[in-house]
């Protein structure tokens, strides 16, 4: 599952729209539509970001980002 799908599924399991996730988190709306449908890739996100969509999410910031065999190809 791709990031972005991986955001939307997780985002909806807990219940909550796209204009609620974006509040909750603080973020721009358009920026987490972006995210999701994959316009805008989340592993690039700011740290910020990341951290204000985990804890509005309750979950931890790698449950957003690519496995690490993904990192691997960037950076190797």
């Amino acid at each position: 599952m791709d990031t972005g799908k991986n955001l939307r599924c997780m985002r909806q399991c807990a219940g909550m729209t796209q204009k609620e996730l974006a509040e909750k988190a603080n973020i721009n709306i358009r920026t987490l539509q972006n995210y999701e449908q994959g316009q805008n890739d989340i592993s690039k996100a700011s740290i910020n970001k990341l951290v204000k969509l985990a804890l509005a999410l309750d979950c931890n910031i790698d449950d957003l980002l690519p496995p690490r065999s993904i990192f691997e190809k960037y950076f190797s």
